[in-house]
């Protein structure tokens, strides 16, 4: 999405936030939008007392968009991952946006739409036993979603989508990176051979479907 502030002359709208800040949380009035300029910001929800990442956000990209419902409140708490510059709107003032700009409604919605993608591809790993085959399937959505091999992933990130925790996630992309199936960057994650992954992505799955038929019967 475009950088709303030099579009709207409304600079003075940005707010800086440090490393661990938190920007709201789970439970308060929503009454602001976010747009991230600089930096990343993680949601994050408690059950049974334990902590889970449930989105990972970064440049461009919108949160906190329950404000734009009347009476919304926030059904996460927003943490920054490090020091965050965001553009921070009240909901009144977005849909006012949106209707002197519907380009901006529009992007606005074209984000929502991958939120409801990433949703689906979260339902259908948790369908998947085998973590290996849950990182792999998420690697090449990701790829089909933004056609490019180098896809702008974090640890944290592929976590949120796999659903597993950071750590197993860690462990199983070094093992793909020491067969030669990826190449590691500090933020991104590279796929050397997309058709390689893609034949081991499918002989996992018949493995799990063969498996899943003997323990039927």
């Amino acid at each position: 999405m475009a950088d709303l502030g030099d579009e709207l002359g409304i600079e003075r709208f940005y707010r800086s936030f440090s490393a661990g800040a938190t920007l709201y949380y789970a439970g308060a009035p929503a009454d602001e939008v976010y747009l991230v300029r600089e930096g990343r910001v993680r949601l994050v929800k408690k059950a049974r007392g334990v902590e889970r990442t449930t989105g990972v956000f970064g440049p461009g990209e919108l949160l906190g968009e329950e404000a734009l419902l009347p009476g919304a409140h926030r059904s996460a708490t927003a943490e920054a991952i490090e020091p965050l510059t965001a553009l921070v709107i009240e909901s009144d003032t977005f849909r006012a946006l949106t209707r002197k700009r519907p380009e901006v409604g529009e992007g606005a919605m074209q984000q929502l739409i991958r939120r409801v993608r990433r949703a689906e591809e979260q339902l259908e790993n948790s369908l998947l036993p085998d973590p290996t085959l849950r990182v792999i399937n998420t690697l090449l959505l990701a790829a089909e979603d933004s056609e490019v091999t180098t896809l702008p992933l974090s640890p944290l990130e592929l976590s949120t989508r796999t659903g597993l925790d950071l750590d197993h996630v860690k462990a199983v992309v070094g093992q793909l990176r020491e067969r030669g199936y990826l190449a590691v960057g500090e933020q991104t994650i590279s796929i050397e051979d997309a058709s390689a992954l893609r034949q081991l992505h499918d002989l996992l799955a018949l493995k799990e479907d063969v498996r899943h038929g003997l323990s039927c019967r």
